[in-house]
C-alpha cells in the first residue's frame, strides 16, 4: 500500500502526521516505512528525497524512483509537501503521479477557513477537498484509483474538550476516521488504512 499525506495547506502536519502514521503502523506489527520527500524529513530519518530541488518534469520519476526502491515494504508512507488547494505549490501533483498512490491521508488545521499566506483563497469543505484529491490522484479513471482513508487533524491551540469537539465535526462531515495523531496519536488512521 502506497500512503500519500495530502493537506489543505503547505506547513499544516503532513510530515509529521507522516511520521506519527508510520510509527502507529510499525507498532501495530505491519512492515511500514516513511519516505521523506523534504529537507526536514530527511533529517529526520537520514534518507529521502528533497523534491523542492528537482526540476518539475524530473519530480515525478525522482518520487517513482524514491518509491521503487522501498517497494519490498508493506506499507510505503509518502510525506506530502504543498496542496492542491496553493496555487503556488505544483509537489502534490508529482508525489500523486509517482507514487502511484493508493490510499491518501488528508492532513487539515482545526478552524482553518482560508490558506495562511493567501488568505484570500478559502478553504473548501472537507467532502471537496476529499473529492479533489481522490479524482486529481485517479485522473478521471486514467491512473490508479486512490482513496483518502482518514483525516490527520492538527488541534494545536485548542483545549482537550475543543480538539474532541472539533474531531467529532470532522469526523462526521467526512464520514471518515479523524485524529490528531501528536495529540492522540495515530492508531485510528492506522486502522483506517489496514481494513
Amino acid at each position: 500500500t502506497r500512503v500519500l499525506m495530502v493537506g489543505t495547506d503547505m506547513a499544516i502536519g503532513k510530515m509529521t502526521a507522516g511520521l506519527e502514521l508510520t510509527r502507529a503502523l510499525c507498532q501495530q506489527g505491519r512492515d511500514a516505512v516513511f519516505l521523506a520527500t523534504g529537507q526536514t524529513g530527511i533529517a529526520i530519518t537520514g534518507r529521502g528525497i528533497p523534491l523542492d530541488a528537482f526540476r518539475v518534469d524530473h519530480a515525478a520519476g525522482a518520487v517513482e524512483q524514491l518509491v521503487m526502491a522501498a517497494a519490498d515494504h508493506e506499507l510505503l508512507v509518502i510525506e506530502g509537501q504543498g496542496s492542491l488547494l496553493h496555487p503556488g505549490s505544483t509537489a502534490t501533483l508529482p508525489l500523486m503521479r509517482g507514487s502511484c498512490c493508493n490510499a491518501m491521508i488528508l492532513c487539515h488545521r482545526a478552524g482553518m477557513q482560508t490558506l495562511d499566506t493567501l488568505t484570500g483563497i478559502r478553504v473548501p469543505p472537507l467532502p471537496e477537498v476529499i473529492a479533489l484529491n481522490e479524482a486529481v490522484a485517479r485522473a478521471a479513471g486514467a491512473l490508479t484509483s486512490a482513496r483518502v482513508r482518514g483525516i490527520a487533524v492538527n488541534t494545536v491551540g485548542l483545549s482537550d474538550q475543543e480538539a474532541d469537539s472539533t474531531l467529532k465535526q470532522i469526523e462526521d462531515e467526512t464520514g471518515l476516521p479523524t485524529a490528531d495523531p501528536v495529540r492522540q496519536g495515530a492508531d485510528r488512521l492506522a486502522s483506517a488504512l489496514l481494513d
